[in-house]
């Protein structure tokens, strides 16, 4: 029954990832053709976080790293709940994806003029420079990142830029280079 146990996980496992890949294309699809709707409404900054962390936690928790969140509970934007908790739940997936075990992920908010600045950084194996401006772009991965990649389809930093700016706002990324982190 321990070998019937761990086919059921393995199976579990591979399906939710199949399921996640093609919610990116979906997305992608939606994204593509101007399909999105978005349900704008004021929330905490910190609601967002919290709820990206429920989705993004169990590969944060399995790979044991630690994480940090500074985000003023007081701090509000306007904007699509789903859509935005998505954003911070991809970038936490990548930060957790890209870092050694027991690394260290972070994500941080202020507000900054009319706008809310959201970093989440990590303390993971970096970004080539030549690759920082492709980064956003679909199906774009770093080969030597592509071992640790999970099987993903390098759609989540594309769907991020899209809803982020959908949202009125820019995303950018930076890395002092391999084995350095990142920060989104």
């Amino acid at each position: 029954s321990d070998l019937l146990e761990r086919e059921r996980t393995i199976i579990e496992r591979q399906v939710k990832h199949v399921v996640r890949l093609v919610d990116d294309l979906l997305d992608v699809s939606r994204i593509t053709r101007g399909k999105v709707e978005l349900l704008k409404e004021p929330v905490a900054v910190l609601d967002l976080v919290e709820k990206a962390i429920e989705m993004a936690g169990p590969l944060i928790e399995e790979r044991k790293h630690s994480l940090e969140i500074s985000v003023p509970p007081e701090l509000k934007v306007y904007g699509d709940v789903a859509r935005l908790s998505q954003v911070i739940a991809n970038l936490l997936n990548n930060a957790a994806k890209y870092t050694e075990r027991s690394g260290r992920i972070t994500v941080a908010a202020e507000r900054s003029g009319g706008s809310v600045l959201l970093r989440v950084r990590d303390s993971g194996i970096g970004i080539a420079p030549e690759m920082l401006p492709r980064i956003f772009e679909p199906f774009v991965q770093e080969s030597q990142a592509l071992d640790r990649s999970r099987g993903g389809l390098g759609l989540g930093l594309s769907i991020v830029r899209s809803l982020v700016t959908l949202h009125g706002g820019r995303v950018s990324a930076f890395s002092d280079g391999l084995g350095k982190g990142t920060e989104v």
